[in-house]
């Protein structure tokens, strides 16, 4: 009994059970851009908290369609946009922040599974300092940022203007990888020459491996090296200053380039540090200055918690520094 049982049971056919179904190409029409969609991670360890992560980082983008954030898992998240526009002003304005954290983000493609895309790379605008007249050139720039990680694109204001200190390549950097601090070129029959770099908006990094995402102080050479073995060739220094401009209100018909408008700017505030008639004071200041602030991170502080005063729920220590430029009036 027990014997035919078995045997019974062996000739059981699974694939005769388990049907199967073929699907036509319809799937493929169905109303889904993943080009709207953008798959973001933070880089510094530590616990974020969600609740206020969306409500900063709306804060901050201001999408003229809205946005949907969600979870994916820890620390993964899906950021759903409505329009292009959207997308890309969000993508360019990278890297954001959030309560000192640095957000990675990657924009979805067709097919990709969000929880499988690739977040190690992140997009940075890199100065390119001490460069000879001579190699400031569209060549010269991408094979430059390549080196520094893989080149993007370069700024439109590279060849505008009289003379500029330095030039700004968009580069896409890796995670795992140090920061490049230098490189070497030159000629054909010339002599070598340093060529430094500067990192705008750069996170958190450590002056003693160059990798961004953590400070010195949580290196893993600390536990391999000896103290006096430490070295740090890496340093504060490697941060771009804050790109400041002021400009009087004839600069926008003046062709001088930035370095022009600059020396026009300082003679005007030196001449009007230098008058004496406090009685047309007030109405010369109106509409005679713009300041412009590459670095906003009081101002978006400022600003965010005067749009949610009154609201307890968020306290203004969640605000994480804006990377995004933003300007003001200086009177």
């Amino acid at each position: 009994m027990a014997s035919n049982l078995v045997q019974a049971m062996n000739n059981i056919s699974l694939e005769n059970e388990e049907g199967g179904r073929e699907i036509n190409d319809d799937v493929h029409n169905q109303p889904f851009n993943a080009n709207l969609f953008v798959v973001g991670r933070f880089i510094n360890k530590g616990r974020v908290n969600f609740e206020a992560m969306q409500h900063t980082l709306a804060i901050l983008w201001k999408p003229g369609k809205g946005v949907s954030i969600k979870e994916l898992d820890s620390n993964l998240y899906l950021f759903q946009f409505y329009h292009e526009i959207d997308v890309k002003r969000v993508m360019e304005g990278c890297p954001w922040s959030f309560n000192r954290k640095a957000l990675v983000m990657s924009r979805l493609k067709q097919g990709q599974n969000p929880r499988y895309v690739d977040l190690n790379t992140m997009d940075l605008w890199v100065q390119i300092r001490d460069l000879k007249v001579g190699f400031m050139s569209e060549t010269v720039l991408k094979g430059i940022g390549n080196y520094v990680g893989n080149y993007v694109r370069s700024c439109p204001s590279n060849f505008t203007g009289v003379w500029r200190e330095y030039m700004r390549i968009r580069v896409s950097i890796d995670l795992a990888k140090p920061l490049k601090r230098r490189m070497k070129i030159k000629m054909a029959g010339d002599a070598w020459f340093w060529i430094n770099f500067k990192y705008e908006n750069v996170p958190s990094f450590c002056f003693i491996c160059g990798i961004v995402g953590h400070s010195e102080r949580f290196c893993s050479q600390l536990f391999e090296k000896a103290e006096s073995e430490i070295v740090k060739p890496y340093g504060e220094w490697m941060r771009a200053p804050l790109r400041r401009q002021v400009k009087p209100i004839g600069a926008k018909w003046l062709r001088n380039g930035e370095s022009g408008s600059k020396y026009a700017a300082d003679l005007q505030i030196q001449s009007k540090r230098n008058e004496d008639d406090e009685s047309n004071q007030d109405s010369e200041k109106i509409g005679l200055y713009k300041e412009v602030l590459m670095d906003s991170a009081d101002i978006t502080e400022t600003k965010m918690a005067d749009e949610n005063s009154g609201n307890s729920s968020i306290s203004k220590n969640v605000y994480g520094a804006s990377t995004h430029g933003s300007a003001r009036l200086s009177l």
